[in-house]
């Protein structure tokens, strides 16, 4: 993902800086690991409705399967950055083939996300 991406979607989406660099840092060191990954975000942030305690939603959608020690490296790093940027990040880690099957397609944030999420 490049800065300007971020940089745009972040102004027009009325981030901090702090939320700007949280987002640019998780995102390059998930890319890292899994450079096909996709991310969307969606809430209150996108919605326009945000609070100062409002947290920042972001799909994570990985091309492989989720097993707990991912799930458990990619919390772990949120959780860093949370600290680092004082951010509020809260990630919702899919498998790409999971969050296309239909099965996860009928649940009502599966069509908010897809509708109103704005992709990075």
């Amino acid at each position: 993902m490049e800065t300007k991406g971020i940089e745009s979607i972040a102004e027009g989406l009325k981030l901090t800086k702090s939320e700007r660099e949280a987002l640019l840092e998780l995102i390059t060191d998930i890319k890292s690991s899994w450079p096909d990954a996709k991310f969307k975000l969606f809430g209150s942030k996108v919605k326009g409705i945000a609070d100062e305690e409002s947290d920042l939603d972001i799909l994570i959608v990985l091309p492989c399967d989720i097993t707990d020690e991912i799930r458990r490296q990619i919390v772990h790093k949120v959780f860093e950055i949370n600290i680092t940027f004082e951010s509020n990040i809260s990630p919702l880690i899919m498998a790409e083939k999971e969050w296309g099957s239909p099965r996860f397609s009928l649940l009502p944030i599966h069509a908010f996300i897809e509708e109103e999420g704005v992709p990075l």
